[in-house]
């Protein structure tokens, strides 16, 4: 069944479905005046990045092997496995746990946001390095604009202990994107 749902990326067929679901769900029961929805924007926007990263126009795996590794045709250090696993376990499952918990303590939609921002980056960097688009930018850079915002919002609007999360955010989020990239760049 795994293999079904990571090969060419069938997994991202939901990601539209479960954007537009988990946004009409975030608009209905809460308002922008409220620190949870900004806690929680990044869930939907993340959704809709996905799309565009490995849906619709997609190639996110084929760009990071032939333009970022440098790859001859045929040879592949992110395999759709890998894009599986990644997506699925350290942006769909951890972004609903830190969500679940972002009901307990508003520090927990701190990182989503802050995980959201580093990827957001990423992809910004990327461009700016390689001078082209990639999978996942426009949606990068308009989630980059929001998660800035979403980030100020709750930290002025019920984040306690805001230095101990920023901080414990930031490195949670940078030791995740270096696991992320030694996992993508690995044969």
């Amino acid at each position: 069944m795994i293999e079904k749902f990571s090969n060419n990326q069938n997994w991202a067929k939901l990601a539209p479905f479960l954007g537009v679901l988990s946004s009409v769900l975030l608009l209905w029961f809460f308002k922008p005046h409220q620190a949870i929805f900004w806690a929680l924007v990044n869930i939907p926007l993340y959704l809709f990045h996905q799309t565009e990263e490995h849906l619709w126009p997609g190639g996110f795996k084929n760009y990071i092997n032939k333009v970022v590794n440098k790859l001859p045709e045929g040879e592949e250090a992110l395999t759709d496995e890998k894009v599986f696993w990644i997506n699925i376990l350290l942006v769909w499952l951890a972004f609903l746990l830190f969500g679940c918990l972002a009901f307990f303590n508003i520090g927990f939609g701190l990182l989503i946001i802050i995980f959201s921002i580093m990827n957001c980056i990423t992809h910004i960097i990327q461009a700016i390095k390689q001078k082209e688009w990639n999978p996942g930018l426009v949606m990068a850079s308009l989630q980059f604009i929001i998660s800035i915002f979403a980030a100020y919002f709750i930290s002025v609007n019920g984040l306690t202990n805001q230095l101990l999360w920023w901080i414990g955010s930031i490195v949670f989020s940078v030791v995740v994107h270096i696991f992320l990239f030694k996992l993508v760049m690995s044969k």
